[in-house]
């Protein structure tokens, strides 16, 4: 079952704090090995639960559906979390956190 979101105007610092650049980054790879795609500009996808996934801007839902940008959001942050987590503020923490919850109740309940 694909996901209804909306793309908003959301600013990756507020949703991911000090790791935004981190995760962009590893997202930006990410996107480049699974839609041979460079990320130039980022847009968020909102999901009903609040999950806020950023996605290159030349992308749609047809070529990632949302569910596979949800999974390489879900593989970055723990990616970031792990490497950075001497560094990481307890703000810093709490975002990644909420954001892995966030999308492990996505696949649990079944919207993306």
């Amino acid at each position: 079952m694909e996901a209804g979101f909306v793309v908003a105007p959301v600013a990756v610092g507020f949703v991911y704090g000090g790791m935004a650049p981190a995760i962009l980054e590893d997202l930006a790879l990410s996107y480049q090995a699974e839609a041979g795609i460079q990320a130039r500009h980022w847009a968020m996808w909102v999901f009903p639960n609040g999950s806020s996934v950023p996605v290159p801007t030349q992308i749609d839902s047809n070529q990632v559906p949302a569910i596979r940008a949800c999974l390489l959001l879900k593989r970055t942050l723990q990616k970031v979390a792990q490497l950075e987590m001497r560094r990481m503020s307890e703000a810093d923490k709490f975002n990644i956190n909420t954001a892995l919850s966030q999308l492990d109740q996505m696949n649990t309940i079944g919207i993306a």
